[in-house]
């Protein structure tokens, strides 16, 4: 799990490239969502309900979820801050790790949310 911070490290790091280059006409804000994954009192358990900034309730299916979980409420607030700036556009950066390289093998890839874009 140490190498789970990559996602915040690299936004981290692109704002510091952000400060030095000073791009004109440019805003750009970032978002970093940090948990401590361990096991104690305050943790949460598969199956329990939590819900989220948005309001959306979500069930925990998979406790190996915890950036994914702490990730929604960031993303809400980005969507929150983009609402009525001109031509918005909103990423995610995160480490692939569990499930995800599973799924899409152990690779980088970037892409557009498409059906984000067209959910307003």
């Amino acid at each position: 799990m140490s190498r789970d911070k990559c996602g915040a490290a690299s936004a981290a790091g692109f704002m510091k490239s952000v400060s030095l280059f000073k791009p004109k006409d440019v805003n750009v804000v970032v978002g970093m969502a940090m948990v401590r994954n361990s096991v104690g009192e305050n943790c949460y358990v598969a199956d329990e309900i939590i819900t989220s900034r948005a309001g959306v309730r979500i069930r925990v299916g998979n406790t190996d979820a915890e950036g994914r979980m702490a990730m929604v409420d960031v993303l809400c607030r980005a969507k929150e801050m983009a609402i009525g700036q001109p031509d918005p556009h909103i990423f995610t950066i995160a480490t692939l790790t569990g499930h995800a390289v599973l799924a899409v093998g152990n690779y980088s890839i970037a892409m557009e949310n498409g059906p984000a874009r067209q959910a307003g």
